[in-house]
């Protein structure tokens, strides 16, 4: 789509009489087009309006983005780009563009923003349900971390801690997250409306017009909160202001999100006695924790952010103690809500084993950090779901070094905090999750007992 409309005089008054989606039609307003960052015709002018986010436009690679979330923001809404379908192309096409400039450039330092980019893609071709492309996208994010700088590929090393490598950490995790969640929403949708188990036996186009019937008949409000959520993301993906740090993650809300979900699994066993795929997928979509805890990883990482010279909001709330690394804290609440509750499908085999590497990587930092208080149940939390997700990686690679390193790192740290907290039982361990959040259940888990008297006692269960 060229940004340049070349027309005669009669083909310009026909364009002037276009009518404009009447949803859109207060777009009319405003003419002063080709004053931002990237000069845009009419379409991507409209569809920037209509996730209209004024303090994105200073910045080429953030507009474009903006851009191409509002197209994901609007398909969701209305279950397809109509009239937007060869705009949205169009800048997915400029931002593949970029990519190969800047990858072509050799400049390392460009390696955050280019897995910018490279996950904004993976979730543009989300929106079309085009699962597949997306995780190849979030693959070649994962290529770029250990390639780029392959001296400084592990996230363990203190020289890959810089904010651009925590930033591009961040990237990866939050395309994981979300891709992790839209196939666990595509699935379930799929199973409960008779549509077969396979993912990838149904085109992209019809699982998003599936997504969007079952939204519209069956789960207003978690369509609604998932629209807030989308309007969120180029926040996330916009650059960071000069000098900006990324400081710990206040987990609060998502550790209270994650706390719903589970008494909500508590109720349906009491009643029923078992736990269901069905009711999980009742519990976790149709009623919205899934799309709320969505929008809340974002707002932590937003919240996270500190600028020079820019006074807090809030210069008197005092930080819950959920308080710790955003990565950490983000990829152990999905491990949780995979292994634990059942509610989230896995991923690409080799995405998962970043994931723990990189949660091994934040949950180290926290254990040898002499300077802020640590929430000891939180950490024996993220330990224990941090060793059940290295033993699932495990299974696929018995022999991957960096697995087992991550196996015996988690199971060492259980064994400290469990010291720590005085605990020796099950019993007493359950207790002391359920501070943070534990499911009451035991159908499908008695694994993770066996586990942690295994680990701790280095006895079997009899």
């Amino acid at each position: 789509m060229p940004w340049e409309l070349e027309q005669t005089p009669k083909e310009m008054a026909c364009l002037k009489k276009t009518n404009v989606p009447p949803r859109l039609s207060f777009l009319n307003h405003d003419t002063g087009f080709n004053k931002l960052a990237v000069a845009m015709p009419l379409k991507s002018h409209e569809l920037f309006q209509y996730c209209h986010l004024a303090r994105m436009i200073d910045n080429p690679c953030a507009l474009r983005s903006a851009i191409l979330m509002a197209g994901m923001h609007f398909s969701f809404q209305f279950g397809d780009l109509a009239t937007f379908e060869s705009t949205f192309l169009y800048h997915k096409i400029e931002v593949m563009r970029v990519i190969n400039r800047w990858i072509a450039s050799g400049d390392y330092k460009l390696e955050a923003a280019i897995i910018r980019e490279m996950a904004t893609l993976a979730f543009t071709e989300a929106c079309h349900g085009e699962l597949v492309a997306a995780e190849t996208h979030i693959s070649g994010i994962l290529a770029l971390i250990e390639t780029a700088r392959p001296d400084k590929s592990d996230p363990t090393r203190s020289d890959c801690c810089s904010t651009d490598r925590e930033l591009a950490n961040r990237y990866f995790v939050m395309s994981y997250v979300y891709i992790t969640g839209l196939k666990s929403l595509l699935s379930g949708i799929c199973r409960t409306g008779g549509h077969g188990s396979s993912l990838y036996a149904v085109p992209g186009r019809n699982l998003l017009k599936l997504s969007h019937t079952w939204h519209m008949s069956e789960a207003m409000e978690n369509l609604g909160l998932k629209l807030q959520a989308i309007r969120l993301f180029p926040f996330f993906f916009s650059p960071l202001p000069q000098g900006a740090r990324l400081n710990n993650a206040d987990g609060q809300v998502i550790i209270n999100s994650i706390r719903d979900f589970t008494a909500a699994q508590d109720h349906m066993f009491r009643d029923t006695g078992i736990e269901t795929a069905d009711g999980k997928f009742e519990g976790f979509w149709r009623r919205g924790p899934a799309s709320r805890v969505l929008g809340e990883y974002v707002t932590a990482h937003i919240e996270s952010i500190s600028v020079p010279g820019k006074k807090e909001e809030n210069p008197d709330m005092t930080p819950s103690s959920f308080v710790g690394p955003w990565c950490g804290l983000t990829i152990a609440s999905v491990f949780y809500m995979q292994d634990v509750l059942g509610a989230l499908e896995y991923v690409d085999k080799r995405i998962h084993k970043y994931a723990v590497t990189l949660l091994e990587h934040d949950v180290a930092k926290v254990l040898t950090s002499k300077d802020t208080p640590k929430n000891e149940a939180f950490m024996l939390w993220q330990t224990l779901v941090g060793l059940i997700a290295s033993l699932r990686a495990l299974k696929d690679n018995e022999q991957d070094r960096g697995l087992l390193s991550a196996r015996h790192f988690f199971e060492k740290a259980l064994k400290q905090q469990s010291t720590t907290l005085g605990i020796v039982t099950w019993s007493q361990a359950k207790g002391t999750l359920r501070r943070v959040a534990w499911p009451m259940g035991t159908a499908s888990r008695e694994f993770i007992e066996e586990l942690w008297e295994k680990t701790i006692t280095g006895l079997p269960r009899v």
